[in-house]
């Protein structure tokens, strides 16, 4: 399991956050232990300095109405939520509950339910604080390009500008081939990635075909939460990647352009 990203906190403090009301996968109420797509009862919570107070159990199938899409459903019925915490949850489901307004956070899975509660509302107290902001760690990592022919781009980068394949990868699942490539100091130094979609044969216009700024960052979670505070738009809060033990989030900035977060392992 990833290891918390900020000490654990506790409430006896002078928090003057209000009240946060959060809802979690839990089988019992014990830990949080049940996946976003298999949780049929959400158990909703109002956390405040004073500690958490259980609400109401919300059932899944009694919210339905027709034929709704069942995360329509859960959007729905937690719209009063801004926090759900899961033990796992899949990218769209969470981006589909981030426009809703409702952060969905998996990074404490196998946590009791209550330390879990504890820590968020603590780390969003903090966030409200807007201290300086500590940068002397970050960096800039790579920009993203969507291209229509991945071997000829290649080619380009590597034959005319003398840059390097630094690494390849098959996203079969998702249908995209994704490389990144760079000069003498690798991943060190900043990068670029090319994706190419393998379904998508349409020619990109220079507005599609940009895809996001990469900058690498330590304390992520309390970041997104200062950010989140500052009213930044996030489609998709820190979650672990499936493909390695790096932390990842996307904001937006004030024109709408994607920022990714990367917090690497065991920063």
């Amino acid at each position: 399991m990833l290891a918390d990203l900020i000490e654990a906190p506790t409430l006896e403090q002078d928090l003057s956050y209000p009240p946060l009301r959060m809802a979690v996968a839990s089988s019992e109420g014990i830990r949080i232990d049940q996946h976003f797509g298999q949780t049929e009862l959400f158990r909703v919570y109002d956390v405040s300095a004073s500690g958490a107070v259980a609400v109401e159990t919300r059932d899944v199938n009694q919210h339905t109405a027709g034929d709704e899409d069942r995360r329509d459903t859960i959007c729905r019925m937690l719209k009063d939520c801004r926090i759900l915490l899961v033990a796992k949850i899949g990218i769209t489901p969470q981006e589909k509950l981030a426009g809703h307004g409702i952060e969905a956070i998996d990074r404490f899975a196998g946590k009791a339910v209550e330390a879990a509660l504890t820590e968020v509302y603590v780390s969003k107290s903090a966030a409200m604080a807007d201290l300086p902001l500590d940068a002397s760690t970050f960096r800039l990592m790579h920009t993203m390009l969507r291209v229509t022919d991945l071997a000829r781009s290649i080619d380009f980068y590597t034959r005319l500008l003398g840059m390097t394949v630094l690494e390849q990868r098959e996203h079969k699942k998702n249908q995209f081939t994704q490389t990144y490539l760079g000069y003498a100091a690798g991943f060190s130094g900043m990068t670029l990635e090319l994706v190419f979609n393998w379904s998508d044969d349409q020619a990109y216009t220079h507005g599609t075909s940009y895809g996001h700024i990469a900058i690498g960052v330590t304390g992520i979670a309390a970041l997104c939460d200062r950010l989140a505070a500052q009213g930044v738009k996030m489609p998709r809060p820190p979650r672990a990647q499936r493909h390695g033990e790096a932390i990842v989030a996307f904001i937006e900035d004030p024109d709408g352009h994607r920022i990714k977060l990367v917090q690497a392992p065991n920063a």
